[in-house]
């Protein structure tokens, strides 16, 4: 406690207000009180106005800095009170040091103020609730989101914007929670931007007090939509992998078989079971570049003829228009490429330096697409007329009961001309498949 006189000077001073200022009570007795104040302060007129209002309404008080001997600061709380007989002959001024309240006052706001700060900033759709899952509180991004305001969501409001299907799940979650310690649901939530409703993953933990007892239960809602589209997305992909193994292993075992009908020792069955299988890891190879379901039928032609000759300049015409095979078809027409290319290399264009190897394709009015293999300049032997392989039957035979293909074998004096139709169905009717 401090006492000043009519003229600021200092006329007592306690052993508190020495602990506090650092001054005896010697060193201020006649100075001026203005000693405690800061410069802002006095620069501000702080010392005057509150000796006018403690004067004029009998007390003045407020919290500021003060001055200390050694230069430092303290956050007082002050108190000043009109010292009266007959008229007002001083003042009386009582302090306490509320520096601690202060500093920890300044920690709570600027906790408060990070906590807000992440709550409406973060992209989680912040939330505080009762174990009930009545809604205490929500972020403005849930506001944004939804479209409902915080009173609309507060209590069990919010369920307006939860797809009614996902809603009983919702509650149950909640009713399990306190016994779980924890909650987590995943719901579809409707977005106020364009109505859709997105999937949102909500996970809440609770507050609890000294006496394990819950307080309040604090929550986030992330928008997990594109990763369920992906995780769907996965497993349809999973099922498509396993059926298309199951489709290779069925086309294999049927290579197996055909060809060791056909082979005159195990070597043989070697060399032609191994080219046939490459046969079909290049189309494999084709549709895993891209991951794509249809191949274009010219990459699919010009991988068969280079993988049995580097180079045939102008003894070789490709052409065709655009055309895109489903894998299934795919599969069996580059096998069938494969054996006319082999038979090619063995007996006929592919094999001397006089033949030609033209093949190409167009799709007819009908809607059929026609390939025409047409090998010339080949002397064919009378014996290749009758000889019937594995080509063959897969040509003549294999092709049409698996695609519904009309196909057409001819050898001719000069050469072979091979055409294969395929409904329109096993082509890619549009742009976009």
């Amino acid at each position: 406690m401090v006492t000043v006189d009519l003229e600021g000077r200092i006329t007592s001073w306690n052993t508190g207000a020495a602990q506090l200022h650092g001054w005896t009570e010697d060193e201020v007795l006649g100075r001026s009180g203005d000693l405690i104040f800061t410069a802002d302060d006095l620069a501000l007129g702080a010392a005057d106005a509150e000796k006018e209002i403690a004067a004029k309404e009998g007390r003045a008080e407020g919290e500021r800095w003060y001055l200390r001997k050694d230069g430092s600061c303290f956050w007082g709380s002050g108190l000043l009170l009109p010292l009266k007989g007959n008229h007002v002959s001083g003042f009386l001024k009582i302090m306490r040091d509320r520096t601690e309240q202060r500093r920890s006052q300044e920690a709570l706001r600027a906790s408060e103020l990070r906590f807000r700060t992440l709550a409406e900033h973060i992209p989680q759709l912040i939330w505080r609730s009762r174990s009930t899952g009545e809604r205490t509180w929500g972020s403005p991004q849930w506001a944004r989101f939804t479209g409902l305001s915080v009173d609309e969501s507060l209590g069990l409001g919010w369920l307006q914007a939860i797809h009614p299907s996902d809603r009983p799940a919702t509650l149950e979650a909640w009713r399990a929670a306190e016994r779980r310690g924890e909650f987590h649901i995943e719901h579809r939530t409707r977005r106020q931007a364009d109505g859709e409703y997105r999937w949102l993953q909500s996970r809440a933990t609770r507050m609890t007090d000294e006496d394990g007892k819950t307080l309040e239960w604090f929550g986030t809602s992330t928008d997990v939509h594109e990763l369920r589209r992906m995780q769907e997305q996965q497993h349809a992909l999973l099922l498509e992998l396993h059926h298309r193994s199951r489709n290779l292993l069925a086309i294999v075992n049927s290579i197996a078989r055909r060809t060791a009908a056909t082979s005159a020792s195990v070597s043989d069955f070697e060399e032609r079971f191994l080219r046939r299988v490459a046969a079909l890891a290049r189309v494999q190879g084709l549709a895993s570049r891209e991951d794509r379901a249809e191949l274009d039928l010219a990459e699919l032609v010009v991988a068969e003829v280079a993988a049995h000759v580097a180079e045939l300049g102008n003894r070789l015409t490709i052409d065709g228009a655009p055309v895109k095979l489903r894998e299934r078809a795919a599969e069996i027409v580059a096998l069938a490429l494969h054996e006319l290319a082999t038979n090619a290399v063995k007996h006929g264009a592919l094999a001397g330096d006089a033949g030609h190897l033209s093949i190409t394709w167009y799709v007819r009015n009908d809607g059929w697409l026609v390939i025409r293999w047409h090998e010339t300049g080949v002397v064919v032997a009378e014996a290749a007329t009758a000889r019937r392989g594995y080509g063959r039957e897969l040509l003549e035979v294999a092709l049409p009961h698996a695609l519904g293909a009309r196909t057409r074998f001819e050898l001719k004096p000069d050469g072979l001309l091979c055409s294969i139709e395929l409904p329109e169905y096993e082509r890619d009717r549009s742009p976009n498949g």
